[in-house]
């Protein structure tokens, strides 16, 4: 009871302060002389549903890592499918592409700061339902810049370091052109300002006005954005204490268990993956993308060699066999394979007039990625314990057969070899053998349970995880090489966009 009460009180703390935030906020914008109307709520909330994401980053983002491979000179490649494969950069705007992401992300900032303006002017800042708005707002505000900064800044570092280091434009007022010229500013002040407006959506955000919650920041989606930045920024106990509240007293209740799905159907297996029955899905969204056909047809994807390398490279049974996973990973032939994750469905609108209408349902944030961050803040602040009984909770959840993941009990944690611990080199290091160890194994299973979703790229980041290219037999060629620190970890700014120094 003790341990709850100072968790309880430490995010109530938290909150006062993140409310006295708030309202200095609110004064900078006395209330003007426009008249609002009285349905101007409703049709601001409509403005902020808008400002999700419509373009994808999965696929660009995965075709990166070190889920895929080169399946077969056989296969078609796209421009874009090999341009991704070999870190290259690549200008198009195309469905899935960098180009479009960017400017998809910085048209739903635009809507997200013309909401803000709106309900600056409107009369009643006690409004609950006004707040809640208000909270919305910075929320995808925030969400949407660190998106950005994780994919065109350079990982977050250490304060001094960040200071000399190349952030984003962080747009505050709503711009009609997404091709303008941005104030150049360093990364440190780029993380701050995503930690404050985060900080202002923590404090207001509720769940009681929508309807359909899943599609929006409510409260669990909020606090799962909160562990994600706290954890990419080393703020361990934040993240223990957001994630708890996602999580609940019962963590079993909070991610979904495959064992039901053992049975199911590949078209049951993807209608469950981005339903919103799925205790695990916090936030998502519909964008227009190809990656439901093109996972499965391209020729760089998860093939024979990914597939052993993701999936069978272990030595423990708890971890290998994850591949269970509903059956998770289908093979097509013996160089494709692919999880069943994706549907599609038409529109008659569209991004691109060129390709209307092929859209598909992508899973932002989930319970999933908030346990595993919790197992790394567990090992970060010296409760290697927890961090281990945690870990055995969420393989054994994930596990067709039960107690598989009580192995890790054991010595496998001690026996992570010495090179898989040294490949974990986050900017907080240095780290024990136990730490790198477990960080490792969190890694390795965060990589099977986001499969073609893009976020091992930002584990490669984070943690300065090297990729090979090249083929077993193969003279080696270093381009083929994506090193630790590498500078293609950070995508090149889009043709058009230009940073000029303040």
């Amino acid at each position: 009871m003790r341990k709850i009460n100072r968790y309880v009180s430490s995010l109530l703390g938290a909150v006062c302060l993140v409310l006295s935030a708030c309202n200095d906020f609110l004064e900078q914008y006395p209330d003007s002389n426009t008249h609002t109307e009285v349905d101007s709520k409703e049709k601001i909330a409509q403005l902020l549903t808008a400002a999700y994401p419509e373009a994808s980053y999965f696929r660009f983002l995965e075709l990166r890592t070190d889920n895929v491979d080169d399946r077969s000179a056989k296969l078609p490649a796209s421009r874009l499918n090999e341009a991704m494969f070999y870190w290259n950069d690549y200008h198009e705007e195309d469905l899935d592409s960098p180009k479009l992401y960017w400017l998809d992300c910085y048209r739903g900032i635009a809507q997200a700061n013309q909401a803000l303006e709106l309900l600056a002017a409107y009369p009643d800042k006690e409004d609950p339902q006004l707040q809640a708005l208000y909270a919305e707002a910075f929320l995808v505000r925030a969400y949407l810049h660190f998106m950005v900064a994780n994919i065109w800044a350079p990982p977050f570092a250490d304060e001094e370091t960040n200071k000399g280091l190349p952030g984003i434009p962080y747009v505050e007022k709503s711009e009609k052109n997404a091709w303008v010229s941005y104030p150049q500013e360093n990364l440190q002040d780029t993380y701050r300002k995503i930690e404050r407006d985060l900080s202002y959506g923590l404090a207001w955000v509720k769940d009681e006005y929508y309807q359909k919650k899943k599609y929006h920041f409510h409260k669990k989606a909020a606090y799962a954005l909160a562990v994600r930045f706290f954890a990419y920024t080393g703020q361990w106990q934040k993240v223990i204490d957001y994630a708890t509240y996602v999580l609940g007293s019962d963590v079993k209740k909070a991610i979904l268990p495959y064992q039901e799905y053992k049975e199911k159907s590949v078209e049951e297996m993807v209608e469950g993956y981005a339903s919103e029955d799925n205790p695990s899905n916090l936030l998502i969204t519909t964008v227009e993308s190809l990656w439901e056909e093109n996972y499965k047809t391209d020729r760089y994807g998860l093939g024979s060699v990914s597939y052993e390398e993701v999936f069978q490279r272990f030595s423990s049974k708890s971890i290998r066999q994850i591949e269970g996973y509903f059956k998770a990973v289908h093979r097509l032939d013996r160089t494709r394979a692919y999880w069943p994750k994706f549907t599609h469905f038409q529109s008659a609108d569209g991004l691109l007039n060129e390709r209307r209408g092929q859209y598909t349902q992508n899973v932002l944030l989930t319970t999933e990625e908030v346990f595993l961050h919790r197992i790394e803040a567990y090992a970060m602040t010296g409760r290697a314990d927890l961090a281990k009984d945690d870990l055995i909770t969420f393989i054994n959840q994930k596990h067709i057969a039960d107690g598989i993941g009580s192995e890790l009990s054991g010595t496998e944690i001690e026996n992570v070899k010495p090179a898989d611990r040294e490949r974990i080199q986050p900017f907080y290091r240095p780290l024990t053998q136990e730490q790198a160890a477990i960080l490792y194994y969190v890694s390795e299973v965060a990589r099977q349970q986001f499969i073609h979703e893009g976020l091992r790229w930002f584990d490669l980041r984070r943690f300065n995880i090297s990729v090979d290219r090249n083929r077993v037999g193969e003279a080696k060629k270093a381009r083929y090489v994506l090193q630790p620190e590498d500078s293609r970890k950070t995508l090149s700014l889009p043709e058009g966009v230009t940073l000029i120094n303040p």
